[in-house]
Order: C-alpha cells, then structure tokens, then sequence
C-alpha cells in the first residue's frame, strides 16, 4: 500500500471516529444542562471529557490543527469541572453546543476552515472557551491537567451512553435514570460492527443478482414440465395412429408388421426419453428449490447490513430542539420512541431533511411561549414527540406529535385562496380534513413572515415528495389548542416490495400495491360524466377515471377502445382517488427494484425500474404522480369513453337543482341524475339556493333536510311561500328518519321525503319521473 492510499484510508477511519466523538460530546453537553449535582454529574463530565480528548489526539494523527485547537480548549473546560463537579448553566451550554458546531463544520468540510468565515468562528468559539475555562464564567479558573503522554488510542474510545428516550431543551427537566441510560446503549450498541457502506451496497448488489437466476430457474421447471406434456401427447397420437394402421378387418399386412415393430422400438425409446426428463425434471426442482432458500436467505442477510435503528437518526434532535428552543425563548421536552426499530439506511438518510423540517415547524408554528401557554392554562414548557414503531405489512410509522397550538384550518385556507391552489368557493366547501391537505401544496404557508426556519411554503410540498418517492404516505392530524400529528408510513426496505403488473397501451408496467386502493372489472356502459369528467360509482364513492396510457402519453389500444367491460385499477392517496383504466392487470409479485441512474433520476409518472420473473425490465410508475398526471387530463381526452355521456345528452329536457352542504352526497346525487338524463345544477346550502331559483328556472328541487344557514325544510317553506316558485316539485333526501321529522317535510310542503339510510337510487329516478313526467 503507498503513501497516499494509507493516508486515505486513515483519514475515512478517522472521519468515521471523529463522528462518534462529536455524537458523545452532544449528548454529554444535552445531558449536563438538565443535571443536577450528584454522582451522575461528575461521570457525564468525565465521559464528555475523555471524549474531547480523544478526539482531540485523533486530529492531532491526521494532521488536523483546526480541529485539534478547538477540542483543546473544549477538553479544558471540562478538566475545570472536573475538578469542581457543579450544575452547569444554561449559558455554558450555548457556548458548548456553538463549539461543537464549529468542529461539525470543520469536520464535514475542510476547505470551512481555510476560509476567513471558518478561521473567525474558531478563533471566536476558542476565546468563548477560554472565557469560562479562565473564570469569566461561573466556574473558579483551574489549571487543567497535563494530557496524557501516550498517543491516542488505536481503537476509538467506546461512545459514551445515548440520550435517554426523553429529552428536553428546557434547562429543569429531569435526566433519566443511569439504569434507563444504560439499557438504551445495550439496545442501540450491543453486536454491532462497523462496515463500510460501499461493502454492504455491493453484497445487496450481488444478492439481487441471484434473484434473476432464483426466477429463471423456475421458469425452466416450469418449461421442462411441458416438455413432459407434449410427450403424453405425443404418445397419444402414435397410439392412434397404430391402431389406424391395424387396419379396420383386424388384418395386418406385412408392413403393418413392420409399422408395429417401429413403432415398439419408439414406445422404448420414448419411455426413456421420458425417464430422463422425469429425474432432469425432478432435479431441477430440488435446485430451484435449493437456490430459493439460499437466495431469500442471501439477500435477507444483505438487507440485515443495510438495516440501521432509528437512534441513529434520532440523535441528532436532542441539540438541535435544545438549540431552537433557546432562540426563540420557548421551554420544549423532546419524547423519543422507537429507537432500536430497524429501517433500511437509504431510507433513513433520505428521510433526514424531512424529520428535521417538521420539527423545525412544531417548533416555529406549533409550540407556543411559554407565556401565552400560561395565558390558555396550558403547562409553560411544551412537549415534542418522535415515535417510530413497526406497523403489519413490512412498514414503519413515524409520528411527529406537538401539544402546541394545532394548525388554524381558516388560515390555511385564506393562505390557499391567496396562493391561488383554490378558490374561495371551493375553499368553502371542504371539511377540516380536506383543508388540512392544503398545507402540502407548494407556497401555502400560514406564517405571517418569513425566517430561516419557515413561512417559504416550499417545505411540506417536498416533505411529501420525499415521503411518496419511497413508496410512503403522510397524513396530518390537527385539534385547535391541542396539538398537531404528522405520521408517516414507510416500507422498512428499498430493495424488494409488492407491486401490481398491468399492461397499457401493448406495454408492461408495474404499480406499487402499497398505492392501490382495488382491482375491478366495469363495463363500460356504467362509466358517466360528471362536470365534464368521466366517472365511476365504486363503494358509494364517485371515483374520476382516466386511461393509463393517456396519463403516461402512450396511443391507446384498439381493445381498450371496442371492449365492452374494462379493467381498472384504483390507486389513493389522502382524499384523492382514481380508477385508472388498463389493458390486463397480469398479476402481483416480488419485484426486485433497480433505481433510475442519471440523466434518469426524476422522471414524471416513472418511480425507478423493476426485473420481472423473466428477466425482463419494465418501469415502476409513480402512484403519486398518477394521480396528478390524471387531474390534468380533460374528459376529452378518453375517446370513445363519452360515448355514454354524449347520449345521455341528447336527452336531458329537465333541470334539476341538487342542495346539500356535503360534498360526497352532492356529487352522488349529481352523478345519478346525470346518467338519467338530467341536467344538475348544484348548491352547498338552502340560501344559495335559494338564490340560485330565483335566478334560473328549474323543474324540481332535489335538498338535504339540514344544511347550514338553511335548511330542507325553511328552504321548501320559503318555496312555497314564494308566487313564482310555489309549485316547484321538492323531494327532501335527509339521514333525519324520525315520524316527526317526516311531518316536518309534510307541513313545509315537500313533495317526496327520502330517508338516506334506506337510500335507492332506482327509487329517486322513479319519483323524479311521477313529479316531473
């Protein structure tokens, strides 16, 4: 090995040691601020000590002044206090946690350290230590003891205890007990091993691999099986051709005889072709076999490498909300669960950016001052909390949770309107949960400002992105005054995952079943419009539809456009949903994952690609941006799929006003008017209405019983009551069952009164057509 590869290779072990010696100082610095004197004080200085030592002489091995001037002045400090073991303050902390930045930065970029930004702050941070190192703080100046002489070890120290599962920022919260501390390293530590990444990515590489020989295998059992079925058949045909030769009168001719003996000396021959396609055969199941379990078991270890718990994510969030929460004068205690839960490393470093983006909003927007928590009789100090557990189905919950202030749903829909992602009306109409889906929309923010932390709108739209790129899904749970959930669901591995193989437009794709809602035959007949765009009614739910090929720009098929029943496949996410129309669904299997490689990365609709059993490539679409490709898609653009709609146009002669404040129930009375032929005009309330029938003319009222504002019944009242419209027809659809309440539609003057629980839609067109013939 020369010079340079060594020098190399020292400077990634050292890279890796300096790492563990920063994350014991951060943890000793978070534990310090919230101890108390007492034995547990004196032994978190001696190990955050012996940690800056170390890493000090570490530095000193490769050549690296920078970080071994700052971690000489941090080791002094604590040698100060070893000496005269005493509560540290909160102040002292600040200086600590900046010096520890100082030497992150350094670490993570030498050229930082060069620059006059980077030789300023270690100058600055070096004579901040000094300062509580010589007195200026509150601790009694003390010549710190002469470093040991030996050289530093060559091994890195063990790393001193992780955080507890609770933390706080807040300066009185209480440190865990030392058996708690103990158990956590034992969990998090016990039987590991330092690998590179760069090893274990290329034996997930080559277990991968041999999934491709695992599959084709099989596929030649498969075939060999036919083989034996084609020679059964065979010997059935030669079996009737003897017999046709023997001849009808049961005489045989002398070359019948010979034909005979041909044929005897064939069955022999078959019969042993067939013994060894039966043994060949049966080898080459106990081989498929064989490389199955040596397969599964190969690329199950290979994943085992790759599977890192989430205490080395969480780790970092102690400092950082202890760092925040100073700034901005709030009191946090930070709650961390589920940090010996297994996750794939790719996962975890992409969801870093992420996790960090949510806190840092629960921070900013969620926890609120400590004064104003007084004020609506709250606790001062605020509660942060990172749960992560293991959910069915090979996938992992994360749920970011704050006591703070909630999210206002009035805001981010005035933040929305203003934005221009809706308009009032349909701002109006949503309920909480569907507002609350607002926030992920790119530039929608409810800060009054913005800050470095916040107020952009850009980050939950890429919290999202990055969430659903790894086959995710986030939700948001949000109670004025009580506080905010944001969870998240995440396969625990990136390497396999069940998907869906449908073809469109004479093409192979593969969905992600994590993002399918169901698989249905329809026919066609039952597919209508609705606001110009094609829909189904599936589970009581109207579902848009679109064609894949169209969503992914491909030229439909003859058979999509002539078939009488079609197959759709429905995938959601949140509220949104849509029946995707298809060639065939071919079926659901394992599929092995090979990610896009530039120019590749990010391309629309496209997820990454997939090797199916016969080694063939085929494209992971992208379920997320399915849906969005599909709500640009006009009803136009289905072709022959108007068809129904465009007759039912030629006979829709009635108009038909539908009344209900709940948008599900307006669109399914809307979309079963339609396909009986009406013209549907809808309103979210009796006042409007009301309005609206003062304005247009219609031939019945179809309403809800209660609705804000207005009711069913004031509304058909107020009807009756008026000279123009007292004779309008008016079918009152309400959940309201009661005797009383059907007199209460008899008295306003209804025509009909259909109760929702006992709801036809074959019994509403029939008394539609007797009020309206």
């Amino acid at each position: 090995m020369d010079n340079d590869e060594f020098a190399k290779k020292l400077l990634e072990a050292f890279a890796i040691e300096a790492g563990e010696h920063v994350e014991t100082i951060t943890k000793g610095v978070i534990e310090l601020e919230k101890t108390p004197a007492g034995g547990r004080l004196k032994e978190l200085i001696e190990s955050t000590f012996r940690a800056a030592h170390s890493l000090k002489g570490a530095a000193h091995a490769v050549n690296r002044p920078d970080v071994e001037s700052v971690c000489q002045v941090l080791e002094g400090v604590f040698a100060v206090w070893k000496r005269q073991p005493e509560p540290v303050s909160a102040d002292d902390c600040d200086v600590l946690s900046a010096a520890i930045d100082v030497v992150g930065n350094q670490l993570a970029d030498g050229a930082f350290s060069e620059s006059a930004a980077g030789r300023h702050a270690a100058r600055e941070i070096i004579a901040r230590l000094h300062a509580i190192e010589s007195g200026h703080a509150p601790h009694t100046a003390t010549q710190p003891p002469a470093a040991p002489e030996q050289p530093p070890p060559a091994a890195p120290a063990a790393p001193a205890a992780p955080a507890a599962p609770a933390a706080s920022a807040a300066p009185a919260a209480p440190a865990p007990p030392p058996h708690e501390h103990a158990e956590a390293e034992k969990t998090v530590h016990a039987d590991t091993v330092r690998v590179p990444v760069a090893k274990m990515n290329s034996l997930l590489r080559k277990a991968e691999g041999m999934i491709g020989v695992k599959l084709a295998t099989r596929r030649y059992a498969v075939e060999l099986r036919g083989v034996g079925t084609l020679v059964d058949t065979w010997r059935a045909e030669w079996g009737r051709t003897r017999d046709e030769a023997g001849g009808k009168d049961g005489h045989t001719s002398g070359s019948a005889e010979l034909l005979t003996a041909f044929i005897d000396w064939n069955r022999d021959f078959m019969q042993g072709v067939e013994d060894r396609l039966t043994a060949l055969t049966k080898a080459i199941e106990a081989d498929e076999r064989g490389v199955t379990t040596a397969v599964d078991d190969l690329l199950a270890d290979a994943k085992d490498l790759l599977l890192l718990p989430f205490a080395m994510l969480l780790d970092i969030f102690p400092k950082q909300i202890r760092d925040l929460a100073r700034e901005q004068g709030k009191e946090i205690a930070l709650v961390l669960e589920g940090r010996d839960v297994q996750i794939d490393k790719r996962i975890l470093d992409e969801m870093k950016d992420a996790l960090i983006h949510l806190v840092r909003n629960a921070i900013d927007h969620g926890i609120e001052k400590p004064d104003a928590r007084a004020a609506r009789g709250k606790s001062r100090g605020g509660t942060l909390t990172i749960a992560v557990s293991r959910r069915e189905g090979n996938r992992i919950a994360i749920d970011v949770s704050d006591n703070g202030a909630g999210i206002g749903v009035e805001k981010v829909k005035a933040a929305a309107i203003r934005q221009g992602a809706v308009s009032e009306e349909e701002a109006a109409a949503m309920g909480n949960e569907e507002a609350l889906q607002l926030i992920f929309q790119s530039g929608v923010t409810t800060s009054a400002i913005i800050t470095e932390i916040s107020g952009r709108g850009l980050g939950m739209a890429i919290v999202r992105e990055k969430v659903e790129r790894l086959g995710g899904h986030i939700a948001i749970e949000s109670q004025p005054g009580a506080g905010t959930t944001f969870r998240i669901l995440l396969p625990v591995t990136l390497a396999t995952f069940k998907g869906l193989v449908v073809t469109a437009a004479a093409q192979t794709f593969v969905i992600p079943t994590s993002g399918v809602e169901q698989i249905a035959r329809v026919k066609r007949d039952a597919i209508r419009t609705v606001e110009n765009r094609p829909t189904l009614i599936l589970n009581d739910r109207v579902v848009s539809l679109a064609l894949l090929s169209d969503v992914l720009e491909l030229p439909a098929t003859s058979a999509q456009q002539e078939s009488a029943v079609v197959e759709i496949v429905v995938i959601g996410a949140a509220e949104k949903r849509v029946a995707f129309v298809v060639d065939e669904v071919l079926t659901e299997q394992e599929v092995l994952v090979k990610p896009l490689t530039r120019p590749l990365v990010r391309v629309r609709n496209v997820a990454s690609a997939a090797v199916l059993g016969a080694g063939t490539p085929v494209l992971v679409l992208n379920s997320a941006d399915l849906l969005k490709s599909a709500a640009k898609i006009s009803g136009a653009a289905l072709g022959a799929y108007g068809t129904a709609g465009a007759e039912k146009e030629k006979a829709r002669k009635r108009s038909v006003l539908v009344a209900d404040d709940s948008v599900t129930s307006r669109m399914l009375l809307k979309n079963i008017l339609e396909a009986a032929g009406y013209l549907v005009t809808t309103a979210v309330d009796g006042v409007e209405a009301f309005g609206t029938l003062q304005r247009g003319k219609f031939d019945i009222l179809v309403t809800d019983g209660e609705m804000p504002r207005m009711g069913g019944f004031e509304l058909t009242a107020k009807i009756r009551a008026d000279r123009r419209l007292g004779e309008l027809p008016v079918v009152i659809v309400t959940a309201l069952g009661s005797a009383e309440d059907r007199d209460r539609g008899i008295e306003a003057g209804a025509n009909a009164y259909i109760v929702k629980s006992t709801f036809d839609q074959n019994n509403l067109i029939d008394i539609m057509r007797k009020l309206i013939a």
